[in-house]
């Protein structure tokens, strides 16, 4: 997982909005201490996507199907009628 990926930005955006929104619309907040936690809050949600990727691992493909062996196979028909030409 990359550390400026959508998915950890977005995540971190969420879970850091409530110090963004003090920072940077009422402005209740500095903007560099919202940022820092932006920040902070983007490499701990950077660090847990890796340690869950980790842990899951990559997905595995599916087994390909086997072969049926049942029986032996059925001899193919022979059309009589047709003439074959060599």
């Amino acid at each position: 997982m990359k550390l400026a990926s959508g998915t950890v930005l977005g995540l971190a955006a969420v879970a850091s909005s409530p110090a963004l929104w003090d920072g940077l619309v009422t402005q209740e907040l500095p903007v560099d201490v919202a940022l820092t936690r932006f920040l902070l809050t983007a490499v701990a949600v950077w660090v847990g996507l890796s340690v869950l990727g980790y842990l899951v691992g990559a997905p595995t493909r599916p087994a390909a199907p086997a072969p049926d062996t049942s029986g032996p196979p059925e001899p193919a028909s022979v059309d009589e009628d047709r003439a074959v030409s060599a």
